[in-house]
């Protein structure tokens, strides 16, 4: 349990209490959000794909949206459970980090497939049609997998301060360069891609419980130490 948690009834903790309510909190943020994209912010979507991609920097924009693709986001993240693994002796990030990718890529297929929305090319953003766009599974993979990478890192680690704001601060930036970088090519609309955020974001938040809730508990896993921080 970090210090500065307070332990609640049954093992329980601030951080993990206050880690569900605000998974809680986006969810109910997320179905707002999939109303008003349903009918109001139609509009902002047209609008921000009225554009062509532009000719020029289009070779760079697909550089930049791998940041977003599995193959490029899960080795990084692979990485850092590694060096966690080299610091505390643990396998618990790695079995955090599996159980949030897996219950991501299930949580965005279920959604693609139930709300239906067409792409931008098809120059219709009706929902319900048989499309695949919302929500966007690389601004998803951006939140859930850095976002993952960054707070194994700190949790484990316990990193200086500089270290946690850096590392936060490049997964806000890695966000945006992925909206913006979408929204350029015209792959999705915008709705698309907060949506996609919002979504990693819980996942996020209920995996980060759920690891936090493992700590507390008087039966670790194998190989992990009760405390996060017992061999940093």
């Amino acid at each position: 349990m970090a210090d500065h948690e307070v332990e609640l009834d049954d093992g329980w903790t601030s951080g993990v209490a206050s880690g569900f309510a605000l998974a809680g909190f986006l969810t109910l943020v997320l179905v707002a959000f999939t109303l008003l994209a349903m009918g109001p912010l139609v509009l902002y979507d047209a609008y921000f794909s009225a554009s062509p991609p532009p000719g020029q920097l289009e070779p760079f924009l697909h550089v930049l949206d791998r940041v977003g693709q599995r193959a490029v986001a899960l080795p990084i993240l692979a990485l850092v459970v590694v060096l966690i693994h080299q610091r505390t002796g643990s396998w618990r990030p790695a079995a955090t980090a599996a159980a949030g990718v897996f219950a991501l890529n299930v949580v965005v297929l279920v959604l693609k497939v139930a709300l239906g929305r067409s792409f931008p090319h098809t120059g219709d953003p009706a929902f319900f049609t048989g499309g695949m766009a919302y929500p966007s599974g690389h601004s998803a993979n951006v939140m859930l997998v850095y976002g993952l990478a960054a707070y194994l890192w700190t949790h484990y680690t316990a990193p200086p301060r500089r270290t946690r704001v850096l590392m936060w601060g490049a997964v806000g930036a890695l966000s945006v360069t992925m909206v913006v970088t979408s929204i350029a090519l015209n792959w999705h609309w915008f709705a698309d891609l907060v949506a996609g955020l919002l979504v990693g974001a819980i996942v996020l938040e209920v995996t980060a419980s759920f690891d936090r809730l493992l700590a507390t508990s008087r039966v670790p896993l194998v190989g992990a130490p009760d405390h996060p921080n017992a061999h940093s």
